[in-house]
This record gives C-alpha cells, sequence and structure tokens, in this order.
C-alpha cells in the first residue's frame, strides 16, 4: 500500500553518509520546508518538494494513492534510544528520597539498595511478569517518540536469570505492541552478586555466561559497568576480550563516578559507545578523538543528562567532546535506580539547558547517531528513501519549537514501520 503524507511544514531527514554524525555535521540535519513523504508498505519511497513528487508519481505511474495532510506539521525520524535497563520488576521511590535526605547513590548500594534491590525483584519474578510490566514501558517510550531501544541485562546476576531477561527484550522485539525495534545487550558486569566474590563472579561471566549468551544468539553487544566498588580495568579487559572472542560488540558504562582508564580500555576492545562520560578527562576526549580518525567503525560518546539531573551530579562535557570532533548522542538510560524516565524530550531539553547543545546537534544525537551506535544507520535514524518508515508527526510551528517548548508533548502521530498510532490514544490506554 502506498500513502503520500502532503505538505509539511518541515521533514527534518537528518540524512547521512553512512558515518555518525561529528563536529560541525553535528549541526547538519537536512531539513526541507514543505515537503512529502511518500511510503510504500513500511519502506520510505520518496522525499521531497511538490515538483520532485509530480514527476515521481508520473514516472511511477501512480495515478491513486491515499493521503494523509501534514500541514502545519514538522516530521522527524523516530527517536533512537541506545541506553535503556527497561526490564526490571519493583520500583525504589524511597531510595530517591534517601538520596534527597543526603545519602549517595553508593552509600544506598551498600545498605543493600540500590541495583541490588531490583536484582532480588527481577529473580523472584518469571519471564510472563517481566514481560508485561516491560510492555507497559515500552508504551510509554513510544508516547514520547522512541520507536527504536536498546535494552541491557544486569539485573539477574547469574545465569539463570540473566537469560531470562534477555529471552524476555528478544521476545519483545519479535512481539510488541507498536512493532518496536529493540536491541538486546548482555550486561552480566553491571555489579557483584552478594554471594560470589568479584574474582568468582568475572569467572563465572567469561567461563560461562558470555558462552552461553554467544551460543543462543541472545545479544550481539556485551556491556560492564567500570566504577569503583564495581568493576576495574583489568576485569573490564579480560570480560570485553573474552566478549569479543565470542562474537559480541562491547559497549561500557565509564567515567559515572571515578574515572579509571575506562575510555583506553574500552576503545582498546572496540566498543561503539561509551556511555555516561560525567567524569570524562580532556586527556580522554582527545584518545577517543583520535581514537576514531582511523577506526573503520566510529566510537560514539553516550551522554545520559536525565542521570545528571536525577542523581545531582555532573553533567557529561558533551559541550567538549562535540568540538574535540567526537560524535555523541543522547539516551535516556531509563532505570528504576538512577533515571526513571522514558521520555526522550526530557532529555533533549536538558542536553539544551545543561549541555549547551544546539537544536540540531541534539537531533542528530537521538536519530542518527544512536542508531549507528547500534549497527541500524542502514535501516532507522533518518528520513531517506529506501529506509524504514519510522516517523514522528509533531504539531509545532517548526523543529527548533520541539526543544523551546519543554514538558509538553505536541508529539500527535508516531509511525512505525508504515503504520500510524494516535499519542492521545496512546496515553489514554496508559491510565486505563
Amino acid at each position: 500500500m502506498n500513502l503520500l503524507i502532503r505538505n509539511s511544514s518541515q521533514i527534518v531527514t537528518c540524512k547521512s553518509n553512512g558515518l555518525p554524525k561529528a563536529g560541525k555535521a553535528m549541526s547538519e540535519i537536512d531539513a526541507l520546508e514543505d515537503s512529502n513523504i511518500i511510503i510504500s508498505d513500511d519502506m520510505i519511497t520518496f522525499v521531497g518538494g511538490n515538483t520532485e513528487l509530480e514527476s515521481y508519481l508520473q514516472k511511477n505511474n501512480i495515478k491513486e494513492i491515499a493521503e494523509f495532510d501534514a500541514s502545519g506539521k514538522v516530521i522527524m525520524p523516530g527517536f533512537v534510544d541506545s541506553h535503556t535497563h527497561f526490564v526490571f520488576a519493583g520500583s525504589r521511590e524511597d531510595e530517591y528520597e534517601m538520596r534527597l535526605a543526603g545519602k549517595s547513590y553508593q552509600e544506598i548500594a551498600e545498605t543493600g539498595g540500590g541495583i541490588w534491590s531490583t536484582v532480588t525483584n527481577v529473580r523472584q519474578s518469571d519471564k510472563n511478569e517481566l514481560k508485561s510490566l516491560a510492555a507497559k514501558k515500552l508504551a510509554t517510550f513510544f508516547s514520547y517518540g522512541t520507536t527504536t531501544l536498546e535494552g541491557k541485562s544486569g539485573y539477574g546476576l547469574d545465569i539463570e536469570n540473566e537469560l531470562k531477561m534477555l529471552d524476555v527484550i528478544n521476545s519483545l522485539n519479535s512481539s510488541n505492541e507498536f512493532g518496536i525495534d529493540i536491541v538486546p545487550t548482555f550486561l552480566g558486569a553491571h555489579s557483584i552478586p552478594r554471594e560470589m566474590s568479584k574474582e568468582s563472579y568475572v569467572d563465572l561471566i567469561c567461563n560461562e555466561m558470555i558462552p552461553s549468551v554467544a551460543k543462543a544468539h541472545l545479544s550481539k553487544y556485551i556491556d560492564i559497568f567500570i566504577e569503583k566498588g564495581y568493576f576495574d580495568v583489568n576485569d573490564a579487559d579480560r570480560i570485553l576480550g573474552e566478549g569479543v572472542k565470542h562474537g559480541l560488540t562491547p559497549r561500557t558504562h565509564i567515567d559515572q563516578f571515578t574515572s579509571m582508564g575506562g575510555t583506553e580500555i574500552s576503545l582498546k576492545h572496540g566498543a561503539v559507545s561509551l556511555d555516561h562520560l560525567e567524569v570524562m578527562s580532556d586527556e580522554d576526549i582527545k584518545l577517543m578523538a583520535k581514537y576514531n580518525e582511523s577506526a573503520e567503525r566510529k566510537t560514539v560518546a553516550g551522554l545520559l543528562p536525565g542521570v545528571s539531573y536525577f542523581l545531582g551530579i555532573s553533567y557529561t562535557p558533551g559541550r567538549k567532546l562535540i568540538d574535540a570532533g567526537v560524535p555523541v548522542l543522547i539516551a535516556t538510560d531509563f532505570n528504576p535506580g538512577s533515571c526513571m524516565s522514558q521520555n526522550m524530550q526530557l532529555m533533549m531539553s536538558l542536553a539544551s539547558t545543561q549541555i549547551k547543545m544546539t537544536a540540531e546537534e541534539i537531533i542528530n544525537a537521538v536519530t542518527i547517531n544512536p542508531a549507528y551506535s547500534l549497527g541500524l544507520d542502514h535501516k532507522v535514524g533518518s528520513i531517506e528513501r529506501g529506509k524504514q518508515a519510522d516517523l514522528l508527526i509533531f504539531d509545532m510551528p517548526s523543529y527548533k519549537y520541539l526543544i523551546y517548548n519543554f514538558g509538553v508533548n505536541n508529539l500527535e502521530f508516531v509511525v512505525k514501520k508504515g503504520k500510524f498510532f494516535n499519542v492521545n490514544e496512546i496515553t489514554s490506554s496508559l491510565s486505563n
């Protein structure tokens, strides 16, 4: 079936050349005025102005076509959230109050809260319970414009429960209400289980977990939390090395609270995304920029401004990273302990006010750059012929209005694989 989306005031294409946007290119979004899109089934087959449209219709002998009038609307690519922990059970609002009373994230974890609280709930939940909880969370992501996302394990911390989480993520990717594309990441090295020493747990990850994940084809990616009290660079060297040996591509959590050499070890193993980076040094920014000069697959810096807001910690030096020529992405890091929000639009607002990114840089950072980091830029992340029809239709005067009018969801329709979803209807269903 063909559908013409006609007369939009702006189409923000985020057109790319097969590489992530970096440096000055992060300001290039290729916005088209008064333009049109044709969708054929689930694919984009045309993007252009009225003159080009008439020529295309004649050339392809299309005499009748269904139309959607997008007059006064702004169309963008669906958002890509490349860092989430959306499969979990329970909540931790009590810990949030403890933090407001002065307790640090690390102090809460040391008293049995933090990640371990969620691990306990996940271990006590079966697959169906986890899938049901996660499906509702996906609907909220979708209502704010996220059409593709990554999901990590990491709340099982043993073979049975890590595999259980990955099974749930893969199952949801195969079948969810909105057709959201979901990319699983194995994060066994998220924390150290109470019942084991760190050394024994690293052995378990390397000798049993990674081979099991790889054999069952449960994940393309492997992640690790490199931080004081969790895993150090020696652990990372072993775990990431074993992952690469089994065909898993690294993504890493580094420099959130402590700079421990995470940049160098991540790049050594070809990590495609280095996330958090709140305390990243100028030297490591230069190291990342230099690495990307010759790397065949570029490494993207993952900014997680919602975490800084939620925990009250410093923001990632995103401005320095961009000015150094490092491609950056913005993600929610949605999780129950340090960022309980699926709202990518909120992250965009924080990136503007707190990291001093421009609207254009922000839009590239939530579309084509995270798509590249997930190896999906050939499919999603931009509005181009031959790509999947994942579109956001906003009722607003220009793309800059999205950053300006913060705290309000101006999204009217989400188009996923060519299928239209009314945002008001999704929101209403969530409240029932």
